[in-house]
Order: C-alpha cells, then sequence, then structure tokens
C-alpha cells in the first residue's frame, strides 16, 4: 500500500456520536504504518478547498477520550454542495481545488463522516481522483440520527438519539398524567422523509408511557382521522399524547407544513422543517376546543450526551476505525456499513453509489395497520441499539466537553 497522510471531515446535522466515529479513525490512523500524518478538515469539504486543516497526529489519548464522548461536529459541519459532472472536461473548478490540496499534503486516505448527501460528495471525490489516475483511498462513514441510509442495519448516531426521544416521551407523559383533567400534548420529532426517530419514541412503552399516538412520515397523513383518533382518546382517557415526524405529509404529497407561513431551504434545496406540532395544535384548537400544547424536541435529539447509549459509542468508534483498515487494505470508493448477525454487529463496505442520495424508510411491519402507531416488532430492531450507559465527566456542574482548537 501507498503511503501518505490522511484528512477526515463531518459533513451535515452532527450526532450525539460523530466525534466517536472521528476519534475511530484517528486513532487507527495514527497506529497504522500506511499513515503519516492525521488531518482534520475543518468544515468538511470547505476546509479541504480552503486548507484549514487541523492536525491530530501528536494529539493527547485524554483529549481523544473526551472528544469520543462529546456531541457537536468537532471538525465543525457543512452543507457544501459538489456539482454533478460526467467527465472531466465537466467537472468544477472545485474538482481542480480538492485535487491540488490532496497532492500538496501528500493526502492518500480520505474519510468523510455524514449522511445521504455526505456520501454522493464522497462518491463524487472519489470517481474524480480515479478519472485523473490520483491515488488515493475514499471511505465514507455513516452518521445520522435519522437512521436512512440504506443497506447498513442502522446508523451511529440513531441509538442515542432515540434513547433520548424516549426518555423524554416517558418523562413528558409522567407530567402530563399528573393532573385530573389533562391536555392534548403534540410532540414533534426529527426526520424529513423518514420516522425512524418517531418510531423511537415506542420504546418508552417499556416503562408503560409511549405515546397514545404515532405519526410517521411514511404514512400518508389524514388529517380528520386523527382529530377523530384524538378525540376518542381524549373522552377516554382525559388526556393525549401524540408523537408526530415533522415530515408528515398529506395524502396529495405536500408537507403538513404548508400550513406555516415561515418558509426555508437549506443549500441542497430541502424544506427547512419544523413547526408541525404547532400547526396540529392550532388545528386541534379550533376543531375540537379542547387544551393543546406542542412541544418541539429539535436539537437536543442529536446532542443530548448525558443520555449516550453505550453500544452507539462503541458502534461509531468502530465504524470510524474500520474505515481506516478497509482503505489501508486497498479498499476505496465504499461506505462503513453494520450488519447484525446472530444479534451481533459485523462491519463491512457497500458501494458509495448504493446509498448516495437514497433513503431507506420505516418497513411496513413496523407501522400498524391504522397507520397511527408502532408495532412491537419494532422494539426487537431498536432495544439492543439503546443499551449501556456512559458516565459523562463533569466540571462546576456541567458536562466536560474538549473542543478542537482550530
Amino acid at each position: 500500500m501507498i503511503k501518505g497522510n490522511m484528512l477526515i471531515g463531518q459533513s451535515g446535522g452532527p450526532t450525539a456520536v460523530i466525534n466517536a466515529s472521528l476519534v475511530g479513525a484517528i486513532k487507527e490512523g495514527i497506529n497504522n504504518p500506511n499513515i503519516e500524518k492525521v488531518y482534520g478538515a475543518i468544515n468538511g469539504v470547505a476546509g479541504v478547498l480552503s486548507e484549514v486543516f487541523y492536525d491530530f497526529t501528536t494529539e493527547s489519548e485524554e483529549n481523544l477520550e473526551l472528544l469520543k464522548i462529546t456531541p457537536g461536529a468537532a471538525l465543525g459541519s457543512v452543507r457544501y454542495y459538489l456539482p454533478d459532472f460526467t467527465s472531466l472536461a465537466s467537472a468544477s473548478y472545485d474538482y481542480e481545488r480538492l485535487l491540488e490540496v490532496f497532492k500538496k499534503y501528500n493526502i492518500r486516505y480520505f474519510y468523510y463522516i455524514g449522511g445521504n448527501d455526505s456520501m454522493d460528495t464522497c462518491n463524487k471525490i472519489s470517481r474524480y481522483l480515479e478519472l485523473v489516475n490520483y491515488e488515493a483511498y475514499v471511505i465514507g462513514i455513516p452518521k445520522t440520527i435519522d437512521n436512512d441510509l440504506p443497506i447498513t442495519d442502522h446508523t451511529p448516531g440513531y441509538g442515542s438519539a432515540i434513547k433520548y426521544v424516549a426518555t423524554t416521551m416517558s418523562q413528558i407523559n409522567l407530567d402530563t398524567s399528573s393532573y385530573k383533567e389533562g391536555r392534548v400534548t403534540i410532540v414533534e420529532i426529527m426526520g424529513r422523509d423518514a420516522g425512524w426517530l418517531a418510531a423511537g419514541a415506542k420504546l418508552a412503552s417499556i416503562n408503560n408511557s409511549a405515546p397514545d399516538l404515532i405519526y410517521l412520515p411514511e404514512c400518508a397523513f389524514d388529517v380528520d382521522k386523527f382529530l377523530v383518533d384524538v378525540e376518542k382518546i381524549y373522552k377516554e382517557k382525559r388526556k393525549v399524547l401524540v408523537a408526530v415526524g415533522e415530515g408528515i405529509k398529506t395524502k396529495d404529497g405536500e408537507y403538513l407544513l404548508k400550513y406555516r407561513h415561515f418558509k426555508s431551504a437549506d443549500s441542497f434545496g430541502h424544506l427547512q422543517l419544523g413547526g408541525v406540532a404547532q400547526v396540529l395544535c392550532e388545528i386541534v384548537g379550533q376543531t375540537l376546543h379542547l387544551p393543546v400544547r406542542s412541544i418541539e424536541l429539535n436539537l437536543p435529539q442529536r446532542c443530548a450526551s448525558t443520555l449516550l447509549s453505550k453500544t452507539d459509542v462503541e458502534e461509531a468508534f468502530e465504524v470510524g476505525r474500520h474505515a481506516v483498515i478497509f482503505s489501508t487494505a486497498g479498499i476505496t470508493d465504499k461506505m462503513v456499513i453494520m450488519k447484525r448477525v446472530n444479534n451481533k454487529i459485523v462491519y463491512d463496505v457497500t458501494d458509495l453509489s448504493n446509498v448516495a442520495k437514497l433513503i431507506k424508510t420505516v418497513p411496513s411491519e413496523f407501522i400498524n395497520e391504522e397507520q397511527n402507531n408502532i408495532t412491537d416488532k419494532f422494539l426487537d430492531y431498536a432495544m439492543p441499539l439503546i443499551k449501556g450507559e456512559i458516565i459523562v465527566p463533569f466540571e462546576n456542574g456541567l458536562p466536560k466537553v474538549y473542543r478542537v482548537k482550530k
């Protein structure tokens, strides 16, 4: 294998364990005889283009261990779109610049931690380097709380996210059960096109605190049926707890958020979501005239380090470590995946093209017939992912974190 330096970047929305994957790759890179320097690109591809790197080669073990359980993308994330190309002539200047930087720093091993769009970016870089005959090994490291990457059994970040979701739903349920006359409480959970996170609310059933209703983006949302469900449960229990995925759509395929006044899109053209619980609250209040409150879990779903799943941290670390192992064995243009074999996780790879821009939705067997709740089959799938706890160090009463000195 060729000797050279490695470069790793982070992209897309952070998770509570994205830095565990970073540390896994860094540690394996430092110990690999084919890798001389271990660089981190600040703000992903944008950092590569602007030559803003951090050298992890001599980073202390103490800092790396703290970084491993620090939430947020320590290197800084980015949503940077690399244009499509079909030939060298059609490739934009960005690709020429990437090659220039790779040559300057002798980057022979490149890793990108991210989700669907990030794997597309990774695939484009790999194909371009192949076209110009530059020997480098490119591996994608999966990351997303949405759990919507195809091929892999699940994604690093998902286990900790649903541990937070289920814990929070359970605590909300206990709170709203305190009163004789309760209210309709609608909890909004992240998930644009896949309802894996909202499905995670079902885990609260382990201690009899699951929501009464759970709605996913996979199922067409019928407002009239929703109101019937809410009214029926309220008459029986004098309270209703609802979990709803932020990306729910009408039968016409339009986001329910079309009723929201605020509209915005990210650099990839995705509608910025958030606010669907408030929209439903207004509908319930105006139609059923019941007391109602909305709660948007929002960013804490991906950064609550005090509720880390030990399983999730360990798997995230191993995914990063295996990326280096695979690449230094001559494997390129792949993403690391996890397979569940006899209740154990086995690490393997799949072509980046099998993952880029594709979405894995919640299977129908995990959704009940009325499409307003989750089946017990989901519990068999999800429960192993939330096992174990991490003892997070505290300093001055708050969780201790490590920040890369950018």
